[in-house]
């Protein structure tokens, strides 16, 4: 079943700028996208995710690491093999049900984020606060951007 979150991540992701962003963070500094959507999505919400991290966190990291990682290793592998296309997509849709998974986990808590004001600043400061909990350094300027700035 989709929910606000959901139908908001797709038509964000859906934009360019976004999308390149936000696979940027997971690739380089090896954040999660729908953790960064929510931390976004929740501030254009006018709440702020950074009391939830922790709890967020808490519920998130077993599953990602044993079942969405593991699906997206798996799909970034097939791309070696020529005559895998059938089940890539298979397997990409398999990784998209994971990632699914994961931001309903994350739209399970999120009705505890406290009020702030819906604008840039407040999802920088939630995902400065992700970004420490996972011990990276990261600019965020371009995500912000991306979500509040294009296409909208």
């Amino acid at each position: 079943m989709s929910h606000a979150f959901w139908n908001w991540s797709l038509e964000a992701y859906d934009r360019a700028a976004v999308h390149d962003s936000v696979l940027r963070l997971q690739d380089r500094y090896g954040l999660n996208v729908n953790v960064c959507l929510w931390c976004a999505w929740l501030a254009s919400e006018g709440r702020l995710a950074e009391p939830l991290l922790g709890e967020a966190m808490e519920k998130l990291t077993p599953w990602c690491r044993e079942i969405t990682q593991s699906i997206r290793t798996i799909r970034r592998r097939l791309k070696d093999f020529p005559d895998s296309g059938r089940l890539y997509k298979s397997v990409l849709a398999c990784e998209l049900e994971a990632e699914k998974a994961e931001q309903d986990i994350l739209f399970g808590i999120a009705s505890q984020a406290p009020a702030a004001p819906a604008t840039p600043e407040t999802a920088l400061r939630s995902l400065e606060a992700y970004a420490r909990l996972a011990g990276a350094s990261v600019d965020f300027a371009g995500f912000v951007k991306a979500v509040f700035l294009t296409g909208k």
